[in-house]
């Protein structure tokens, strides 16, 4: 009975005929029961189809037409299987080689002589003193934990730790003795997703860095917190580990890094597990005639203070105005395209997206 509404809202607001209706129905069936219907910010009771219907009965004939096309030959849907997977392959195809290469060149062993490293005393050790920290509940480090078969000790969801939960990791590295001498060599920060890097560290007109590695490393400087920094040796290395990030996020990230370890003085990596390539962005010439409809329907009410810090001379395009046609299944990225996940009195969402910043 539901299928049945849905399809009678979606004909009367396309006015497709019977034949083109059949056949876009039976494409949109399939994609809404493999990935959409999954999205986790529909209202109760919404689907995607039903979605689908109301946001494009905001837009003229000509219009319909253009969203339409954009939805089905442009989107891209991030699904929670999908998002598994990569967390599965987080630890074996980034994380295990990372390390590999730190022994193979610490100890000089070829780096194709695979076994002989990990089976190495200096590979355990270094194993053994590695962290692994969430930057954000898309981190999952539950599931990452138990994929990657980390000890429980080892994983914390959060980059800001306690105190007292920084003495009980010492602790147990050092075997349960609190005075052990052993120290964290390596802190993975761990995340799900970045399309523009800002959110993770940037220089702004002040000149100063902010965002979550600096966050994170401004606790190990010496104004920092003893009885945090005190975990973790001198030499420690940062390595952020991302799911998923655009070319530009890389770029941003490794450069901004270069420049702010300089005064920190830590090495600070990146590994992302699934890169996406620029060509996945889009722009006005991109877009085409979807182009002004776009400006024409853009709220500028999506302009505060966070969206400012990044590029918005073109806003229309997203956060930092990356273009991207991406949702993932448990929120839609400000950086996608505003008309797919802007709610308000003015324009209709398609995914809606619940805000970082909300109140």
């Amino acid at each position: 009975m539901r299928s049945a509404l849905a399809n009678a809202l979606l004909a009367k607001v396309t006015g497709w005929p019977p034949k083109k209706l059949s056949g876009e129905i039976q494409d949109l069936q399939l994609l809404s029961d493999y990935k959409y219907d999954e999205y986790q910010q529909f209202s109760p009771g919404m689907r995607f189809i039903e979605s689908l219907s109301m946001w494009l009965d905001q837009f003229g004939e000509e219009e319909k037409d253009l969203a339409y096309e954009l939805v089905k030959k442009r989107l891209i849907f991030a699904s929670s299987a999908e998002l598994h997977h990569l967390i599965r392959m987080a630890y074996p195809d980034c994380i295990r080689p990372y390390l590999r290469d730190i022994i193979s060149e610490d100890a000089g062993i070829d780096s194709f002589r695979v076994v002989k490293i990990a089976e190495s005393p200096e590979f355990r050790d270094l194993h053994r003193k590695c962290l692994f920290l969430g930057l954000s509940d898309g981190a999952r480090m539950d599931l990452f934990r138990r994929f990657s078969r980390i000890k429980h000790e080892r994983a914390y969801p959060a980059y800001q730790i306690s105190a007292g939960k920084a003495a009980e990791m010492l602790k147990d590295l050092n075997g349960g003795n609190s005075g052990g001498s052993d120290r964290f060599s390596i802190v993975f920060l761990i995340d799900d997703f970045s399309a523009s890097g800002k959110s993770y560290l940037r220089k702004e007109q002040d000149g100063k860095f902010h965002g979550k590695i600096q966050k994170f490393l401004d606790q190990l400087d010496k104004n920092g917190d003893d009885s945090i920094r005190h975990i973790f040796a001198n030499e420690l290395r940062v390595c952020v580990v991302l799911y998923s990030a655009t070319e530009r996020a890389k770029k941003r990230i490794r450069e901004a890094a270069d420049e702010f370890i300089k005064s920190k003085k830590k090495r600070v990596d990146l590994l992302i597990v699934q890169e996406i390539g620029d060509s996945t962005e889009l722009d006005d010439a991109s877009l085409g005639p979807l182009s002004p409809v776009l400006r024409d329907r853009f709220d500028r009410s999506v302009i505060d203070k966070h969206y400012r810090k990044g590029k918005h001379d073109n806003p229309h395009l997203g956060f930092d105005e990356c273009g991207l046609p991406l949702v993932l299944s448990h929120n839609c990225p400000n950086n996608s395209l505003p008309m797919i996940w802007h709610e308000s009195d003015r324009c209709r969402a398609l995914f809606p997206r619940i805000k970082r910043h909300a109140v």
